[in-house]
């Protein structure tokens, strides 16, 4: 298994907590540092690693819910080994090592601009992926791209997935029509409550972090939603629904910036829930 992966991974950095054989993890993760269709400020190739060097300075006892997260048999597979200036060839090897990926109770992944997301969803294939997102990402291709950062979610739902965009407060004309036109829907910070939690499906969470202020992301947009009601979003999505993976995108910090343990701290919260609610029935291990 692991020589299958080789070809595509390499790992420069390993999350704190990955204690496990691949083959026998309950979680895994994999980072996927490209960003070759970024605009606005370019740099998200940087999250992976800054993400796992900023979480061995955070606990791994999570106080909210009482879960160490050290008892969560975690393996950090280690990162694509993306084509720059390619999507497409990038995509293939994301699939290539998503297809040899044992089958495990919950995927992870950390980015990399936001296109990424599309090849693990499409392998997990899920009843529905929540998108925390300042932007809906639902343009049909950008700049002559169709596996553009700002195309994500139109592919995603294209494929047959039901996509709903939690965070959004800026769009062009012709997301906001594909959304009215396919009843996607795009909730503002200040709707939050009007989203109804989904219960009994299979669930995909996507975290683009430009849904929160003042963190360092491509597309910055004023006006985002507080850390803890995504925290709260995700707790309430992994006790009702089987989450089957998640993943946190578009950090464009390098270690040292707080952006990186923002990002490093959802991870483990997210890890906390998860772990928490899995005795529900929920994130058992599929065969």
């Amino acid at each position: 298994m692991l020589d299958e992966l080789s070809f595509y991974t390499y790992r420069k950095c390993s999350l704190p907590l990955s204690s496990s054989e691949c083959g026998d993890a309950e979680a895994l993760l994999l980072g996927i540092p490209f960003d070759g269709t970024q605009t606005g400020m370019t740099g998200s190739r940087l999250g992976p690693g800054s993400i796992r060097s900023a979480a061995y300075e955070l606990e791994h006892f999570d106080l909210e819910t009482g879960v160490d997260l050290s008892d969560i048999a975690l393996c950090d597979i280690g990162d694509v080994d993306c084509v720059p200036g390619s999507p497409d060839q990038t995509m293939e090897r994301i699939r290539h090592t998503v297809a040899h990926m044992p089958k495990t109770a919950l995927w992870a992944m950390l980015g990399g601009e936001h296109s990424v997301s599309f090849p693990v969803i499409e392998a997990l294939a899920p009843d529905l992926v929540v998108s925390f997102d300042a932007h809906p990402d639902l343009r049909s291709s950008y700049m002559g791209v169709r596996h553009s950062h700002s195309s994500v979610m139109r592919r995603v739902h294209e494929s047959g997935i039901d996509v709903a965009v939690l965070g959004a407060r800026e769009c062009s004309k012709e997301e906001y029509q594909y959304a009215q036109d396919n009843g996607i829907p795009l909730i503002a910070p200040s709707s939050l409550a009007s989203f109804e939690i989904p219960r009994g499906k299979r669930v995909y969470i996507s975290i683009d972090l430009d849904v929160f202020d003042n963190v360092q992301v491509g597309n910055p947009v004023p006006g985002g939603i507080p850390f803890q009601a995504v925290c709260t979003g995700i707790d309430a999505m992994m006790k009702e629904s089987d989450v089957v993976g998640l993943d946190i995108m578009e950090l464009c910090a390098d270690t040292t910036d707080p952006s990186s343990y923002l990002a490093a701290k959802l991870l483990y919260k997210s890890l906390a829930y998860w772990n928490l609610h899995k005795k529900s029935g929920y994130g058992i291990t599929r065969s």
